[in-house]
Parts: C-alpha cells; structure tokens; sequence
C-alpha cells in the first residue's frame, strides 16, 4: 500500500511539473502587461466618441419637428464601449434625456446598442458596421400588441461628421421617421 501512496504521489508530482512548465514554455514573460486586442469593430465605435450637435427631424404620427439634438459620448470599459448621454428640448415633445451603453460583442459579431430614456421606452439595438463608416443596428419589439421596428444607419462623414437616420414601423407601417447631420463639437 506504501508502495502504491508513493507512486501516486510521484506521478501527481510529475504531473504537476508538466503542467507548470507548459504554462512557463508557452506563456510570454511579458504578455501579462498587454491588453487584449482590440476587434476592428470596437475601433470604428470610437468614432462616435466627442460631443455632437445635429438639426435633426422627427417625425412621429405625421406631425415633424425640428430639434436640437446633442449627443455627448465617450469610451467606457477601457475603451471596450461607449457611454453616451443624449438629449433635445422641444416646446411639443418636451425634453428628451437617453443614456446609451455600446459594445461588441465577439459571440455573435455584433454591436450592442442598449438605451434608456426619460420618456419611458428602454430598448436594445442589434446590428453591424456594413462598411468601416456606415454602422446598420435594428431593434424588434412590440408596441401596444404590434411588432414594433426601429431601423438606425449611422454614416460617418470624416471624423467631425456623422449623418443618421431612424426609420420605426409599427406592424409594417412607417411610424416614426428620424434624420439629420451630427457635427463634433
């Protein structure tokens, strides 16, 4: 019985080794300083990063108006996502207040686009950058028992300039329309 403890431990022992030189062979001494790196992706986020201001134009149940839009944006997470707060002020509308959280996320290649707002509607968007500068993202919901499709393209126009447009429909039929032409403060 001695005879099998000891072997036992022999081999554990020799295990053990063979793991911690694998770890030690394969593992760059100086890798615990470098940071993942960065999907193409996260960086184009990083375009929206700074504080925007757009003339936009809503329209919403046939009605339009026209607002000042301002978008105030900056990286989180170590520059893994963005944190942006937006808001207008209209005499109609009232004052719109969002708060938005973006990432990526590697699982599925898509972007992420999570928004709250003081006129009680939080919401995720889902999407992808077509092209370095034109990120596409969607939301499906329901809206009073009707599907409800929120469409978002946003067109990076050099770095100070970003053009957008919203398009929602309620079960197929356009309800809401959003567009205009952000420029960095």
């Amino acid at each position: 019985m001695k005879k099998f403890i000891y072997i036992l431990l022999a081999a554990l022992l020799l295990i053990g080794q063979s793991f911690n030189g694998t770890k030690a062979t394969s593992e760059d001494p100086e890798s615990k300083d470098k940071k993942p790196e960065v999907p193409m992706a996260v960086q184009n986020l990083k375009k929206f990063v700074g504080d925007w201001q757009a003339k936009a134009k809503l329209t919403m149940e046939g009605k339009t108006y026209t607002v000042d839009y301002m978008v105030s944006c900056k990286e989180t997470a170590d520059g893994n996502g963005l944190y942006a707060d937006e808001w207008f002020t209209d005499p109609v509308l009232g004052t719109m207040k969002g708060t938005d959280l973006v990432g990526y996320d590697p699982y599925d290649a898509k972007i992420k686009w999570y928004s709250v707002d003081n006129m009680g509607t939080t919401n995720e968007h889902v999407g992808e950058w077509k092209s370095p500068d034109h990120l596409f993202i969607v939301h499906n919901g329901m809206h009073k028992g009707k599907k409800f499709v929120d469409k978002l393209d946003f067109f990076f126009k050099g770095d100070d300039e970003l053009e957008f447009k919203g398009v929602g429909t309620l079960d197929g039929v356009e309800t809401q329309h959003a567009e205009g032409v952000f420029h960095k403060k």
